[in-house]
């Protein structure tokens, strides 16, 4: 009873403390900061509401007539005056008690403007602005100061420092940014600023005094003095006032957007020059020189010129024009000599055709331009090796050409073409087409859908094959092994039933590997290995012993290989290739270097009815012998009459009569590919003749026949002939669409967005709304294309923006399609247009904006190129500043809690009588535990 009787006293108390405080506060609202005088200082209550915890201070007033504890009333006494004091000091503290003062002491931030824009001469006078303002500053002023340039910085500086520190251009390391930013690159104003905004101390005027050219990239700075004023900055600017530096700019390059195929028109170049001079201006088309106005020697006048170029576009596609500048006098930044612009030229699908034979390209040119294709033929040297070149076409044939005539950037451009461009590629056999070419492990097998290691096949007939190696001392190091290499392969690429024989000379020939069938080696090569340098060069002996050897082994085919680096007398080598081509042996010559008879090795591969091989480096002798043995061994080659079969669906295939296809003479063996590699049509021996696959975005398709009149001679005379590869080409090209609109594109410099808007009217002039329209972009890089969806803004009217990453020349291309009935996309247009973002604008404007700052300085309240005693004047003008004294309150709180707690713990005022009667207590004897 006793304790219910405590928990409803204690919730009583509780309740009337509450409602006295609720009655507290209505009769006497406290609302807002009450001000107090005390002491000729003026103190604020800037929460007087957490007054009201001091009513618990009755309470334990009462509680202290309830207490068991068995203390002094003195003792009593000063705890409740503890805990009395403690809710007081909370509250009070609570009541976030602060000291008002007023002051009318300032800070003034100088804002630096470093920048790329900004000559080196202005930096100096921004020194001696900073330090006239530390030498003639009040003496309780203080100055602080931040550079900027694309992003601020802050400079220490002492409150009492009496030099001003070194103003220096921004590096990525000063500012901390990441390694591929460009520190000085831009102009950003409005950031300073804000940077400027957390460097004030409280209790002091706030002043800021912007040097610079007034040229912004980006920020807003007239919105950022209105923010100035109202956070009670006032802004003072001093404009750069330095001569503009001599400087040429390229400032823009436009193209027309309608330029046609074959039709000359003009581009005009946009050109920046702070003063008079000559400058060599280069336009290129592509990766070559521009054929109509290619190199100009013009003289700039100071301020805008607008230069012309005449061009004209011989194929459709996408076009890149550059124009360089070169050879100017006055010219401070190197980053704004060059621009580039693409064009999309549309027109009839173009195709590249590279040829082996070029003189045997008539057949196919003359089918594809009845079909409507634009054919562009060309060497296998001269297939583009970057995407760049590549872009302008739709599709890429490459036919009988062998592998030693493309470099690995050209294959690799083409495999960029098929997977980031859509393109579509075919690759045609012949006598230099797949494996008898050497394109084994190369990229152009790795992009198509079949392998080129094709099955062996016993019922055709035995090679022996002969080679004669020079080892003379001029072969010693890598040549010599490069030989032996050459040797290996040799015997990896012949059959296990063919026959090789190595034969080593210098001035006497040495049988290194007898006749040997081609299935040990091991041996063979561990033979191979053992050749060493010798002396002398004599080329008869050497193939005297070859003659000898060959004519006494039985083979179908009988070839001898000659690889010398040297010269040799030529007494009697002409008779013995003659007579070694009379019964049934070939002969073929590999010449190394440039120290060789070239006239006697050509003589002996036209006797000896076999093919020369100039080389000039040694790491391609392997390959050479790869091939030389393929063609030998014709394991590969299938010449015989075949009728094509269809084996797989095709769209192309629509309209053409297989069945009256005429016969083939040959092909190529290979093997298809898993899946997803599509087999189309195949031989009568079930081997794949058509076969395509995907990659990326575009087609690669195998034709491992020829498309000349060697095994496809029957089908030149075929009706069908040009039908079948004008419709494989059209399937497998980059697609076109039907109609073109119109684009306008535009850059923002300063936001460095883009933003594209295209107009959809049909024939009959109406709108066409509800449309699906993609918009793929393609960058300076011409290797990550991006589509972006184009929303609807208006009738007929269908916008995108996206921002720029990189400087460069960019290429849209919108593709429009409708949603048919049956839900399927119908292609119902396309449109082009280009983009051009060549460089950060820092370096595209040079003359001073002081319109931008005046306005600035007005807007808050300040004024242009003003005295340091303007600067750093009050004008009648003070800052009220609080000094929060509240946390004092706490820690005395906290104090008297603690102080509180000491004194119901340790008796201090009757200890000496509680000693005395310790004793006395100690004596009485202990209940015992089970006592009642």
């Amino acid at each position: 009873m006793r304790r219910a009787s405590w928990v409803i006293a204690a919730a009583t108390l509780a309740l009337g403390a509450a409602l006295a405080m609720i009655y507290f506060q209505r009769i006497w609202p406290m609302t807002g900061a009450w001000t107090v005088h005390f002491r000729g200082e003026e103190l604020e209550l800037l929460s007087p509401r957490m007054l009201g915890l001091a009513l618990l201070g009755p309470y334990f007033l009462w509680m202290t007539t309830r207490s068991l504890a068995d203390l002094p009333w003195a003792q009593r006494l000063a705890s409740v005056l503890l805990r009395v004091g403690f809710v007081v000091l909370l509250a009070i503290g609570l009541a976030r008690v602060a000291r008002t003062s007023t002051s009318s002491k300032l800070c003034t931030v100088y804002i630096l403007d470093v920048s790329d824009s900004v000559p080196d001469a202005a930096l100096v006078d921004a020194r001696k602005l900073v330090q006239e303002a530390i030498d003639k500053k009040p003496a309780d002023a203080i100055v602080r100061v931040v550079t900027f340039a694309a992003r601020p910085r802050m400079l220490p500086i002492l409150d009492d420092a009496k030099q001003a520190p070194p103003i220096e251009r921004h590096t990525v390391s000063s500012i901390g940014g990441p390694p591929s930013a460009t520190a000085g690159a831009a102009t950003d104003i409005a950031s300073a600023m804000r940077l400027a905004y957390g460097l004030y101390p409280a209790g002091y005027l706030k002043r800021a005094v912007i040097a610079s050219d007034g040229v912004q990239t980006d920020g807003d700075l007239l919105s950022e003095a209105e923010r100035a004023r109202e956070f009670g900055v006032k802004l003072f600017v001093s404009p750069y006032t330095q001569a503009v530096p001599g400087e040429v700019a390229i400032r823009d390059l436009r193209v027309p957007n309608d330029a046609k195929v074959g039709a000359p028109f003009e581009l005009h170049a946009n050109i920046f020059s702070s003063r008079e001079q000559k400058v060599r201006l280069t336009l290129r088309q592509g990766e070559a020189i521009n054929g109509l106005d290619g190199i100009k020697q013009v003289t700039l006048a100071p301020g805008e010129n607008d230069v012309t170029f005449k061009s004209v576009v011989r194929v459709a596609g996408d076009v890149t024009y550059a124009l360089d500048l070169s050879e100017a006098e006055h010219d401070r930044f190197k980053e704004n000599n060059r621009m580039s612009a693409a064009v999309v030229i549309p027109g009839p699908p173009v195709v590249l055709y590279i040829e082996g034979n070029p003189a045997r390209a008539n057949y196919l040119q003359s089918a594809l331009t009845a079909q409507q294709f634009d054919v562009d033929v060309r060497g296998p040297r001269e297939l583009p090796t970057s995407i760049r070149e590549l872009e302008r076409y739709d599709f890429v044939i490459v036919s009988d050409t062998p592998a030693e005539s493309v470099s690995m950037a050209q294959q690799e451009a083409v495999e960029s073409y098929l997977r980031d461009l859509g393109g579509g590629f075919l690759f045609a056999g012949g006598p230099s087409g797949y494996s008898l070419g050497g394109w084994q492990n190369t990229t152009f097998e790795r992009i198509l859908p079949v392998r080129m290691d094709a099955d062996k096949r016993r019922e055709e007939p035995a090679v022996a094959m002969s080679l004669v190696i020079d080892r003379s001392g001029s072969m010693t190091g890598l040549p010599l092994e490069m030989a032996k290499q050459a040797a290996k392969a040799t015997a990896d690429t012949l059959s296990p039933d063919d026959l090789l024989e190595v034969i080593a000379f210098d001035g006497v020939p040495t049988r290194i590997v007898r006749f040997t069938a081609a299935r040990h080696r091991a041996r063979i090569q561990n033979d191979i290995s053992r050749i060493a340098a010798g002396n002398d060069t004599q080329i008869f002996p050497a193939l005297d012993a070859a003659y000898q050897s060959l004519s006494v082994v039985r083979a179908k085919r009988k070839h001898a290989i000659l690889l010398t680096d040297g010269v040799a007398p030529p007494q009697g080598i002409r008779e013995l290739v003659a007579t070694m081509n009379a019964e049934g042996m070939t002969v073929s010559a590999v010449a190394l270097g440039s120290g060789i008879d070239e006239a006697l090795l050509k003589m002996i591969a036209e006797v000896g009815g076999g093919r020369f091989y100039k080389v000039a480096d040694p790491n391609q002798l392997p390959r050479i012998f790869t091939r030389e043995t393929e063609l030998i061994s014709r394991q590969a080659a299938v010449e015989e009459y075949f009728q094509p079969r269809v084996v797989g669906p095709a769209d192309f295939l629509r309209g053409v009569d297989m069945a009256r296809a005429p016969y083939l003479h040959g092909y190529v063996a290979t093997r298809m590919k898993p899946s997803p590699a599509q087999e189309v049509l195949q031989s009568e021996l079930s081997e794949p003749l058509l076969a395509r696959w995907r990659i990326g975005l575009g087609w690669s398709i195998a034709w491992t026949s020829d498309v000349k009149n060697l095994w496809a001679v029957e089908w030149l005379r075929w009706p069908g002939y040009g039908q079948f590869w004008g419709q494989l080409v059209r399937e497998h090209m980059r697609q076109k669409k039907r109609q073109v609109f119109d684009m306008r594109a535009e850059v923002d410099t300063a936001t460095g967005r883009a933003k594209a808007v295209i107009d959809a009217i049909g024939g009959d002039d109406r709108f066409q709304n509800g449309l699906d329209a993609k918009l793929t972009v393609t960058g300076p890089d011409r290797t990550k294309p991006v589509t972006l969806a184009m929303r609807q803004t208006a009738p007929g009217r269908y916008e995108s923006d996206f921002p720029l990453e990189k400087f460069g020349a960019y290429t849209l291309r919108a593709a429009i399609e409708r949603t048919a009935d049956n839900n399927k996309k119908v292609a119902v247009a396309e449109s082009y247009g280009h983009v051009n973002y060549a460089y950060p604008r820092e370096y595209l404007a040079f003359a001073p904006d002081i319109a931008t700052l005046t306005a600035a300085a007005g807007a808050a309240g300040g004024s242009v190129n003003a005295a340091i005693d303007v600067v750093f004047s009050a004008a009648g003008e003070s800052v009220r500043t609080h000094e929060d004294l509240w946390p004092r309150f706490v820690w005395a709180a906290i104090g008297c809690f603690f102080l509180d707690l000491l004194l119901r713990r340790i008796r201090i005022f009757d200890r000496k009588r509680t000693v005395k009667r310790a004793p006395l207590e100690r004596s009485r004897p202990a209940r015992s535990r089970g006592s009642l």
